[in-house]
């Protein structure tokens, strides 16, 4: 069977693949440093985060169709579209309550996290890759090199820069595949830092 029948391929998140989406995104993320440091609990993140993507790709990324997986849920990539960065009231709470009641804690270490990132957000339109999350199982088979594509495509298409956070420095490299350049690092005096990567229109 050639490589190109067994190739990643990226698809729009549909309400029957939603909950799977879901689902790569907390299993990829579970050990991220900023989950792990606004829920340190393990317990917590297993209850959390899959009920957290479920309603954030639901009701947030979905109607900006700015959300994809693969048919079998290897992975999900999740983009804000330029102009689409604030939620709005039905968005924020369908948020907040995806975090109760047991993430009550993780409310003041997430606020000052957001505003910290909101400084940063580069101030002309933009897409915004949000989460890149794939099973630990299928890493490196090319399912992220998959999942990334609409989204650069659209922004290719649309002339306009993509922006992101990475928490490892080791991805800066895999990012830099597609065109991305790093250009800054933060963090809060409590927090692990995040490393920021923009890629000009039509790079890589």
């Amino acid at each position: 069977m050639g490589a190109s029948a067994t190739a990643p391929r990226a698809v729009p998140v549909t309400p029957e693949l939603a909950r799977g989406a879901a689902r790569a995104a907390a299993d990829g993320f579970f050990d991220n440093e900023i989950w792990v440091w606004m829920l340190p609990r393990d317990w917590q993140r297993r209850r959390i985060l899959p009920r957290h993507y479920r309603a954030m790709i639901r009701t947030v990324y979905m109607p900006r169709s700015a959300a994809w997986t693969t048919p079998d849920t290897a992975g999900t990539a999740l983009w804000f579209p330029p102009g689409t960065l604030r939620l709005r009231g039905r968005e924020r709470l369908a948020e907040i309550a995806s975090l109760l009641p047991e993430g009550i804690d993780c409310f003041g270490r997430a606020t000052r996290w957001e505003e910290l990132i909101s400084e940063y957000h580069p101030r002309e339109p933009h897409w915004y890759l949000q989460t890149l999350s794939v099973r630990p199982e299928a890493q490196r088979a090319g399912v992220g090199t998959a999942l990334i594509r609409p989204g650069l495509d659209r922004a290719d298409a649309e002339g306009v820069s993509v922006y992101l956070e990475t928490q490892r420095f080791s991805n800066v490299p895999y990012y830099e595949r597609f065109g991305f350049v790093l250009t800054g690092e933060i963090s809060l005096p409590d927090s692990p830092p995040v490393w920021l990567m923009s890629r000009p229109p039509g790079s890589g």
